[in-house]
């Protein structure tokens, strides 16, 4: 049996148990890299790989971070400020959803959708049981504009991509080119059209009102509000203050040194969380109990079916599937939408990097041989391969809001089938006119 269909066999497994939730998610993605490694698809090294990663060790970081954050009193501060402020009644809500959506674009653009949701969910889950919001619907809502704000404005990795994406327009020939504001101006009108259909509509679909699940979430409230009543009470107003400044201080250096610096993101945080602990802000039990464990079991375990997906050579297999049926086609809407679709669902169980990687040079090569502009079929691609919004697979960012907002697979991947559908919509109507536009 070839390495990519043994692949093949173990992703889809995956993908069955996670649906039927008879086992929990944690065991079955450990499961993975236990049969990759088993299997001989993959050494021990790489199989356990994703539990030494840099994005887990970021993880740990950021749930400690919003660990210092809840020993202080600003959770409680923002529930005077939601009430007294920003006002109940239907008006209310949507100001407190809207500004919600809008913290977690300003975080995801400026540092990264995991770095903002981590950041963000403490506000949001305190902020929605407040004020009546859905929890589970603000969550999901904050987490897929978060998620597809990439590359709307010129800062950070957006510019390094698309310098990148003019190398390979020129070593396969093309005669077209990017400047600097054609992908930022391109993206613009898709994201807004996606977070205008999210906070006007899509936000009362993404999962049916649980009024169990609403009852748990206030209860857990409540209770990890009794719990460290005693903590904020035993701080002093300089720690109280302290670790506020600690947990927003590091944001914003996150966002300053992301943008302008090569410095990782949880040595940044590191630096937080040690003066936290010097000061007691937060003690060391507290610290550790902070930290999401299923979450960091489900990525470590899962991340090395990307890298199994890769090395057994899964991905060409389907790469060049899809430019074999694509070989007698010349509607560039068809084949953009193929690539656009294609790319889609492979990152909702692979790296969208590694997506990216496999498919732009033969999206690239498809519109040349084809005669179309291949600006259209790289950013269907691009596009397409960063939509991560379907499932808790797809990046550490909808992981954290899978967990937190206690969904079901079903639930979770059904109430983001339109939102995605709403996006791939307004790119196929959006693009053709903009490359004749710019």
């Amino acid at each position: 049996m070839s390495q990519s269909l043994i692949v093949a066999i173990i992703l889809i497994a995956m993908i069955i148990s996670f649906f039927a939730g008879y086992i929990p998610m944690a065991a079955t993605a450990l499961a993975v890299p236990m049969l990759l490694q088993i299997t001989g698809v993959l050494s021990f090294k790489d199989a356990w790989a994703g539990f030494s990663s840099s994005t887990v060790i970021s993880l740990v970081v950021l749930f400690i971070l919003g660990g210092i954050l809840n020993q202080t009193t600003f959770l409680d501060d923002l529930k005077h400020f939601v009430v007294t402020k920003l006002g109940a009644g239907a008006k209310g809500k949507r100001r407190v959803l809207l500004a919600a959506m809008l913290m977690s674009v300003v975080f995801s653009t400026f540092a990264s959708p995991v770095s903002a949701m981590a950041i963000m969910l403490p506000i949001v889950v305190t902020i929605a049981t407040e004020t009546g919001l859905p929890v589970k619907n603000t969550i999901k809502a904050c987490t897929d504009v978060a998620c597809s704000s990439n590359n709307v404005l010129p800062v950070g990795t957006a510019l390094t991509a698309y310098i990148t994406f003019n190398g390979y327009l020129e070593a396969a020939g093309a005669s077209e080119r990017f400047r600097f504001a054609d992908p930022f101006l391109a993206k613009i009108p898709i994201f807004v059209i996606f977070f205008a259909y999210i906070y006007f509509v899509g936000f009362k679909h993404y999962a049916k009102i649980d009024s169990a699940y609403e009852a748990q979430a206030e209860g857990r409230k409540e209770a990890e509000a009794k719990k460290n009543d005693k903590k904020r009470a035993e701080l002093t107003p300089f720690q109280n203050k302290l670790g506020k400044v600690l947990f927003f201080g590091s944001a914003a250096a996150m966002i300053i040194t992301s943008t302008f610096t090569k410095i990782d993101l949880y040595i940044v945080g590191a630096f937080a969380i040690l003066i936290a602990l010097a000061a007691k802000v937060i003690s060391q039990k507290e610290a550790i109990r902070s930290i999401r464990w299923e979450t960091i079991f489900i990525y470590g375990g899962t991340v090395s079916l990307s890298t199994a997906m890769n090395d057994s050579g899964l991905n060409e297999i389907i790469a060049n599937g899809i430019s074999g049926v694509l070989g007698g086609v010349t509607n560039v809407y068809l084949v953009a939408g193929v690539f656009f679709l294609t790319s889609f669902l492979m990152t909702q169980f692979a790296s969208n990097r590694t997506v990216g990687a496999v498919f732009r040079p033969l999206s690239i090569a498809a519109a040349v041989g084809l005669g179309m502009d291949p600006r259209f079929t790289l950013l269907a691609i691009h596009y397409g391969s960063s939509l991560s919004t379907l499932t808790p697979m797809a990046t550490s960012a909808q992981l954290l809001a899978f967990n937190e907002g206690g969904f079901k697979m079903k639930e979770f991947v059904i109430g983001s089938v339109v939102p995605a559908l709403v996006y791939f919509i307004t790119f196929m109507v959006w693009f053709p006119i903009c490359f004749n536009v710019l």
